[in-house]
């Protein structure tokens, strides 16, 4: 029975380290985590706005601009046709004036049109607007140093996330680990004990094999990766075909059965 005996505990020994190799398998026993969110949606359709928005001013401005110009030249027919359509043009890009500002202008050019100098009713309503175009641009840089503040904080926020979420998956990491081993040192528990059964109350060469097979199972997991791994496995590996070529070719005992005739004195 020894040696049927050794080969069972060899190839239970072999099929435990395959079955325990499956258990460091590279890919993760993780859920997958959460993508972080990003600012690129929100930027990328502010930053559409922006450029539109500035791409209208221009052209409103350029078509304004050449109309002031066109009105200082000597008026002929064709300059007012084209005076007309540039600043329908710039009309069409801006839009419908509000109500308050449009009745103001309807006023103030029915003043000068009755008499008013023009000095008069334009002095004030051009220093308005300089003070509102200085207005407008202090609020945009004040915006963009907001926005600017703003990105940083979520930048912030965003790098913190992401390092908890690290975070996170290495301990999953490790808490799958240790799950391993954990299963590796049941493992090797339940042969050992297997194996004090065995020496109790089978044959005791079978039960300090099964020992030893215990002993290497639950050790399996702390000699992985380590520069010992693959001697040591290259080592049970060789005693376990050693211990099959044994059983394989080993030669049965023969048995001689000589009938040889009884020798009886003469007579």
């Amino acid at each position: 029975m020894g040696k049927p005996f050794t080969l069972f505990t060899g190839l239970l020994t072999a099929l435990t380290i395959l079955t325990g190799c499956s258990l460091f398998d590279s890919k993760p026993e993780l859920p997958p985590l959460p993508e972080p969110a990003t600012t690129s949606g929100l930027a990328g359709a502010e930053k559409d706005l922006d450029k539109a928005t500035q791409d209208r001013l221009s052209k409103v401005a350029a078509s304004v601009g050449i109309s002031y110009i066109l009105s200082q030249r000597e008026q002929d027919e064709k300059t007012n046709l084209v005076l007309r359509s540039e600043l329908q043009l710039a009309k069409t890009l801006t839009g419908h004036a509000d109500p308050i500002d449009w009745a103001l202008t309807k006023k103030r050019v029915e003043a000068v049109l009755g008499g008013m100098p023009v000095a008069d009713a334009y002095k004030k309503e051009q220093e308005e607007a300089t003070a509102l175009k200085k207005k407008l641009s202090d609020a945009d840089a004040k915006y963009e140093a907001e926005k600017a503040k703003k990105q940083a904080e979520f930048n912030a926020k965003l790098l913190e996330r992401e390092q908890a979420l690290a975070q996170e998956k290495a301990m999953r990491v490790l808490e799958a680990e240790e799950a391993r081993k954990d299963k590796f040192l049941y493992l090797g528990g339940l042969i050992c004990l297997a194996g004090v059964a065995c020496f109790i109350f089978g044959p005791k060469v079978m039960g300090l094999q099964l020992l030893a097979a215990g002993f290497a199972v639950s050790s399996f997991p702390f000699i992985w990766g380590t520069p010992y791994f693959p001697y040591i496995v290259g080592v049970f590996a060789l005693l376990g075909a050693i211990g099959v070529a044994r059983v394989v070719f080993r030669k049965k005992p023969t048995l001689v059965c000589e009938n040889q005739p009884d020798d009886k004195p003469a007579e």
